[in-house]
């Protein structure tokens, strides 16, 4: 199997190159820069089995604190690069019959965190990819799924769980893998 992952920067992402190549899969690691470019190269040459996507740029900072051009790049890095790299993925995994999507996002974009307010806004547009993939992989046997770390949390068993067969039957799920911390709400409010 082969498998592409985007994510060249990130601690994440190395970790799922790792255990996926344990799994015994051809792995290729990209960056959001380069990712389109790769998918075509590998989609055309061997085919695409898996992509994980894994976020490249953090950006720390409330609503207010954020600039538009701090925003944008953010989205261009973490956003635009998946659903261009996702849908470059998608056509050569509905030519060769399906394929496992994965999109690492982050718990913040389930429950937005005020302290990362651009980040978690990427986050939830991460999510909704994942979903848009999943329905309109069905009919081609393509998966797709989020999965919602907290930071250092080692999700690379997780993404090759969801590239194998194993999860056959899973797609278009939000995987949170936050130790229960996202199971309450903790509210900071003025009154």
């Amino acid at each position: 199997m082969n498998a592409l992952v985007m994510g060249e920067g990130s601690d994440v992402a190395r970790a799922c190159v790792e255990r996926l190549r344990e799994d015994g899969m051809t792995v290729v690691l990209t960056s959001a820069d380069r990712a389109v470019d790769d998918a075509l190269e590998l989609g055309s040459r061997d085919g695409v089995d898996v992509l994980v996507t894994c976020p490249e740029m953090r950006v720390d900072g409330s609503i207010e604190s954020t600039s538009e051009a701090i925003f944008r790049e953010l989205l261009a890095v973490d956003l635009t690069a998946v659903f261009r790299v996702g849908r470059v993925c998608f056509e050569a995994m509905r030519r060769r019959g399906g394929g496992s999507m994965i999109h690492i996002a982050s718990d913040a974009g389930i429950r937005a965190a005020h302290d990362m307010a651009a980040f978690s806004v990427m986050s939830a547009g991460v999510i909704a990819v994942a979903e848009l993939f999943a329905a309109e992989g069905a009919a081609h046997g393509i998966r797709s799924n989020a999965v919602c770390p907290r930071s250092g949390t080692d999700v690379a068993a997780i993404v090759a769980w969801l590239a194998s067969n194993e999860s056959a039957h899973v797609s278009g799920a939000t995987l949170r893998v936050d130790g229960a911390a996202g199971a309450a709400m903790v509210l900071d409010t003025r009154i």
